[in-house]
């Protein structure tokens, strides 16, 4: 602990800000899964483990050691000294019983937690520093699900909260940072903790940040973020785009890349739909468009996709022949499906029209490349209708079901990521009604605990999604941070978000 000690001595840096994309709509980790979200909260909740976005590998964090039994069905964690709360509770076995237990009764509330504990049966404090979580069935993600900041830790004061009131920031964590001003829509500024002496074994130092004010800045143009990073108004950017990355070099800011694991950003249709029922539409959908003519519009790094997952995720395969760009395919598939070109040169059956709107948040960052598809989906005969909307009307559409097509991708580093989208128990955007092989193959990948077999397991998953068009994938999404020349010491986690503890700001 004499690391931990110095570092707690050594004064913190200058202030830094960051400039965030998108809006901030909710501060608690265990319920969002929006990027802008858990960028911030990130720096708030420590987690159970870290994970090396190098090798993969499960590494000490908040617990110390663990032990997995044999079917992956028990977990017994051993927990770090003297590691408290912002709110001065202690992070003891039962405060982490109450987070687990929490999240689980949370439920659609929290749609990634509810991935990583499907199967949960409970967790008990076997005494004040272990613990140990029991599944029903083997759960093989579970430990890599211990070190997503969905599964940070938060003070049992702060669990007592409501859902509303901890996603406008009534939150304590364990973190390195602490919560001060909130403004969703304006910005959310971070204070250094005093004290803190527990940072995952990844860091450079176990103590208090160097920098001491971090402000999070919502610059939702991207050419003002990138002007302010220029001029010296802004720190760092958190979404560069790709024609702005040839202004980074040697001299001036730095890019700090990496492509995000999981489910790569995919249009997702609303299977409920009398035509978005029929795998030919769905199919001839994702034939039409030409992926390639993405690159202009997407962020530094970012590149279409080849796969269900993202090439940085365990379990991914080269799949692009099954997304390769085939218009005269997508007209035959239209035409065999019994939808026909009308006078304004948009298929119908009947009275039925094959035109669907897309709906996302005003706030999103690919309205132009919702435009380039919509033009290219025109060129065969489908209609496509991007409908930006206000956060709380989105969110409320979304949540309702009242949409054609929606766009998600979800960040996580293990192929079990499938389980919060496609099956019927998730959180089921597709709307399915019924399980099928979808739901089956997608289970399989959580309790198979043999690599060979896992791998197998994830092929026949994404072969069931992309054969039946359950899934359009678009892009692969990545982590593009720019940084002033001033600032050092930032990394990115295994997910692809900024880690600030160790950054610093040269005078």
């Amino acid at each position: 602990m004499g690391c931990a000690t110095a570092d707690t001595e050594r004064p913190a840096g200058d202030a830094l800000t960051v400039g965030l994309a998108a809006p901030v709509s909710c501060l608690d980790p265990h319920q969002t899964p929006q990027t802008s979200n858990l960028h911030v909260s990130r720096q708030l909740v420590d987690s159970l483990t870290d994970q090396d976005p190098r090798t993969g590998e499960i590494v000490p964090w908040l617990a110390t050691s663990w032990q997995v039994d044999e079917n992956a069905e028990r977990f017994t964690f051993t927990l770090r000294d003297g590691v408290t709360f912002s709110d001065g509770a202690p992070l003891d076995a039962a405060a982490v019983v109450a987070n687990l237990d929490d999240i689980a009764k949370l439920g659609a509330r929290s749609p990634l937690g509810s991935g990583y504990l499907a199967g949960y049966e409970g967790a008990t404090a076997l005494d004040a520093k272990t613990v140990e979580v029991r599944f029903g069935a083997p759960s093989a993600q579970f430990l890599q699900a211990t070190s997503m900041v969905t599964l940070g830790m938060l003070s049992p004061g702060t669990l007592g909260k409501t859902p509303e009131q901890r996603c406008a920031g009534g939150l304590a964590g364990s973190g390195p940072y602490v919560l001060g001003r909130v403004a969703l829509n304006e910005e959310v500024r971070l204070s250094a903790r005093t004290g803190y002496a527990w940072a995952s074994k990844l860091a450079a130092h176990q103590g208090v940040p160097r920098v001491r004010a971090l402000t999070f800045a919502i610059v939702t143009d991207p050419s003002a973020r990138h002007g302010s990073l220029r001029s010296g108004q802004l720190d760092a950017d958190l979404q560069v785009l790709q024609q702005d990355q040839r202004s980074f070099g040697e001299r001036g800011p730095r890019l700090l890349s990496a492509t995000r694991p999981g489910i790569v950003f995919t249009l997702l249709p609303n299977e409920s739909r009398p035509a978005l029922r029929d795998p030919a539409v769905r199919l001839a959908i994702s034939a039409a468009l030409d992926r390639s003519r993405f690159a202009p519009l997407l962020a530094a790094g970012e590149r279409p996709a080849t796969d269900v997952l993202a090439s940085t995720t365990p379990g991914y395969a080269d799949r692009s022949a099954d997304l390769a760009y085939a218009p005269d395919e997508a007209a035959r598939l239209a035409d065999a499906a019994g939808w026909r070109r009308g006078p304004d040169g948009v298929r119908a059956k009947g009275s039925e029209r094959l035109s669907f709107d897309l709906v996302y948040s005003a706030n999103e960052a690919y309205g132009s490349v919702y435009q380039l598809m919509a033009q290219q989906l025109a060129e065969v005969g489908i209609e496509l209708r991007p409908t930006p909307l206000d956060d709380a009307t989105n969110s409320a559409r979304q949540g309702s079901g009242d949409y054609d097509f929606v766009s998600w991708a979800v960040t996580r580093g293990d192929p079990t990521v499938l389980a919060s989208v496609y099956p019927v128990e998730s959180a089921n955007p597709l709307r399915r009604a019924k399980p099928d092989e979808v739901d089956s193959t997608i289970a399989r990948i959580a309790t198979v605990i043999d690599p060979a077999e896992r791998a197998r397991a994830v092929a026949a998953a994404a072969e069931a999604i992309l054969s039946r068009g359950h899934g359009i994938p678009l892009f692969e999404q990545a982590s593009s941070v720019g940084l002033a020349e001033r600032v050092t010491g930032v990394r990115l986690d295994a997910s692809g978000r900024p880690i600030f503890q160790d950054a610093e700001v040269k005078a």
